[in-house]
């Protein structure tokens, strides 16, 4: 297989292409800037990563009057309390910040003493030879000033990393909603039963709206109870569906297309009506290409409603492979691997200079990714403090299948099972031997608090890379209830995940059968320092150049580089 730039020269009319990476964690969109460069579109808020999650409100009944005086006393007491909620969390920021890096912050050098000027000739004589070798003070302090430079630098990255997993204080309007919807859910039985035997996809279909991006995170931060949170719908492409679920799926992703779309054309300043869309190898599930088969053409027909005429599908790896410029002399044989939020994809390309041609050698795919690792770490971190590995009072051991149902927030059986389970956990806590345990995982079913402990989740993976230990607030679940992880039991939690990835390589690497000179990583996972650490211990890593791409961003500028050169090839046709 060759990489080439198709250019369709049967088409007769101008057509200009955005490239979008439709993630299983985040979107990203790109195309050629007025300056010929290419350019992210920023989608939300000004961010140039729209969240690939979803919150669909239930339908409320409006037909019950609401005492107006009730409300306005609620509305202000859940104000109040959100404002505290948000000070508090940024106080347990401040706390966090300030223990990073302790024991990594550069000391300043010693200030040379001063000479005695009766020695002073001897001194000097004496400390020739040693001033060759060693560096003078003024040398050490700017060595010190780059290192302190660049340790404020990571302190400051990761005080932005730690402030994204804060939710922002909830506008007056929101809270009002929510108010508004408790008020309705207390009003009668009737409106009770009506409101909570609602479905997912009943919610879906009976809605004006629904919201996706950081809209979604807030509404159900701010009301778990109130709809219906999924995370990475494109996880579901490649399951078995049922028609009639199929489209709600292409409702959901044409919605979100058409929102990226028109910021996009908003952004640019001129219409898109090709796209060019990243794909894994494989989709997640575990129809093989049954299950491509129908994730691809969903994918189509949710752009081809959301109003591009013409849909291009490209390899993500191979994406990433287009950004690559400077590729190290005398190198013939690259590996790409590309970690993202639900798969993870490998290519071994060869690259021929004198040409300007990239052969695939291997395209290898499987469904891991950082979700993974999340649902990982919360089995391994989280779940035995909700009864996980307890007993029951005959001696045997807790069933395990309700935990796992509750942290599988990508699988919709799952989740429906889960929201179901509250008769099975009240039944085990009689018979358990630590029922204060299981009333964690109650209360985690009662309120849909499973998506939290995975936001709580991924906060473990990304704050426990710079420190030698970190605590989870979990006190949304019971009060003064944290979990603390230290970092060399962290390391345990993510052997079944890289275990996995690994495989990805060898496997590719087993296909191609060369040996590659470069090894190139993007993804999001690719800036996991534990992950890293681990790849490195392979045979196939030593002695090899690893370079790492932007890990948000490689794929999507791959794709504008692709759709920036079909809208090229295009408008040379048309002339």
């Amino acid at each position: 297989m060759q990489l080439f730039f198709p250019a369709d020269n049967h088409m007769i009319s101008s057509m200009n292409y955005l490239g979008v990476d439709f993630g299983t964690s985040n979107c990203v969109a790109s195309a050629k800037g007025a300056g010929g460069e290419i350019e992210f579109v920023p989608l939300e808020n000004g961010q140039l990563i729209l969240p690939t999650v979803l919150f669909v409100p239930r339908v409320l009944d409006n037909s019950r009057d609401i005492d107006d005086i009730e409300l306005e006393k609620r509305v202000q007491k859940s104000i109040a309390e959100e404002k505290r909620r948000f000070n508090l969390d940024m106080q347990e920021l401040d706390n966090i910040v300030s223990n990073f890096g302790t024991n990594q912050r550069p000391k300043p050098p010693a200030r040379p003493k001063k000479s005695n000027p009766k020695t002073a000739l001897r001194d000097t004589t004496e400390a020739s030879d040693s001033d060759n070798a060693m560096p003078s003070y003024e040398e050490s302090f700017a060595i010190y000033e780059r290192e302190l430079l660049e340790f404020n630098q990571e302190k400051d990255l990761y005080r932005q990393q730690q402030l994204s997993f804060i939710r922002p204080v909830a506008s007056e309007s929101s809270i009002r909603n929510s108010v508004m919807a408790s008020l309705q859910r207390e009003a009668s039985e009737e409106a009770d039963a009506k409101y909570w035997n609602q479905t997912f996809f009943s919610a879906l279909n009976g809605s004006p709206h629904f919201l996706f991006g950081q809209q979604a995170i807030n509404a159900y931060a701010e009301d778990p109870l109130g709809g219906f949170y999924l995370r990475s719908p494109k996880t579901f492409l490649g399951a078995d569906l049922k028609k009639e679920y199929q489209q709600f799926f292409i409702k959901i992703i044409s919605s979100i297309l058409s929102f990226i779309k028109g910021k996009s054309e908003l952004h640019f300043g001129r219409s898109f009506e090709g796209i060019v869309l990243g794909r894994p190898i494989n989709y997640h599930g575990t129809r093989g290409e049954v299950g491509n088969a129908q994730a691809l053409e969903l994918m189509r027909s949710a752009a081809q409603l959301s109003g591009f005429t013409d849909i291009r599908f490209f390899f993500e790896p191979l994406a990433a492979s287009l950004t690559i410029q400077d590729i190290p002399e005398a190198t013939r044989n690259i590996l790409i691997i590309d970690i993202g939020g639900g798969t993870t994809d490998c290519s071994m390309l060869r690259i021929d200079p004198d040409e300007h041609k990239r052969d695939v050698l291997a395209n290898v795919g499987a469904r891991i990714g950082g979700t993974d690792f999340d649902q990982s770490i919360a089995w391994s971190a989280f779940m035995p403090s909700f009864g996980k590995g307890s007993f029951l009072k005959n001696k045997l051991p807790v069933p395990v299948q309700l935990f796992l149902d509750a942290i599988s927030t990508r699988d919709l059986p799952a989740q429906i099972k889960f929201r179901q389970a509250q008769y099975e956990i009240e039944r085990m806590m009689k018979d358990a031997q630590h029922p204060e345990l299981l009333k964690r995982l109650l209360i985690t079913q009662e309120f849909q608090l499973q998506h939290k402990l995975m936001i709580e989740s991924e906060r473990l993976k990304i704050g426990i890379s710079n420190q030698a230990h970190f605590s989870n607030d979990l006190s949304f679940i019971e009060e003064d209830f944290k979990v603390a992880t230290e970092h060399a039991q962290f390391l345990t939690f993510l052997d079944r995940p890289i275990k996995q990835i690994v495989d990805v390589i060898n496997e590719t690497i087993h296909i191609a059968q060369v040996t590659p000179e470069v090894i190139y990583l993007t993804g999001g996972m690719s800036q996991s320092g534990e992950l890293i650490a681990e790849l490195q211990k392979l045979a196939i890593f030593t002695d090899k150049k690893i370079i790492k791409m932007e890990s948000m961003a490689s794929v999507c500028k791959g794709l504008g580089i692709e759709a920036t050169e079909l809208s090229r090839s295009n408008h040379v046709a048309k002339t």
